[in-house]
């Protein structure tokens, strides 16, 4: 009797301990960020490389994007770092990508701005502690699709 209370005791106390998780967003994060790593090696763009132009402190270097990883690798190459991505011969003038990351205190940020020329389509500011990368991964991912499917 005494074994049978204790398991369900145990089982209650487990089943609240889930449910605490998934309500306050621990679960439901770590759901997400397991799916993430599961797309990181996902085509950008069906099985085709695309070459873009990354530039960090004023000096430029081609860098070649196929997966989400390649893509989230080429801007996240230091832990604070910014620059500007950009796709075909248009650079400022056409759609791109500027980027900052930093760090301040123990939580690790980031800024995606998508321009068009210079005028600002989406700013997006991500706290990549406390949300995640994958809000952060996703919205890349998104900017430099379309970047890429411009002529």
């Amino acid at each position: 009797m005494l074994g049978v209370l204790t398991f369900i005791l145990l089982f209650l106390l487990l089943s609240f301990g889930v449910w605490r998780s998934f309500t306050s967003g621990v679960l439901r994060g770590a759901i997400e960020f397991t799916k993430l790593a599961a797309k990181m090696e996902s085509d950008i763009f069906d099985s085709e490389t695309k070459t873009f132009v990354l530039e960090r402190n004023g000096k430029e270097k081609a860098v070649k994007i196929k997966t989400i990883n390649s893509a989230w690798n080429s801007i996240l190459s230091s832990p604070t770092s910014s620059g500007s991505l950009y796709f075909g011969p248009q650079r400022e003038n056409g759609l791109h990508l500027d980027f900052s990351a930093w760090s301040d205190g123990e939580d690790d940020f980031m800024t995606l701005i998508e321009m068009d020329g210079d005028k600002v389509i989406r700013e997006s500011e991500f706290n990549l502690e406390k949300k995640g990368l994958a809000p952060a991964v996703y919205t890349l991912i998104d900017i430099i699709e379309r970047m890429g499917s411009t002529q």
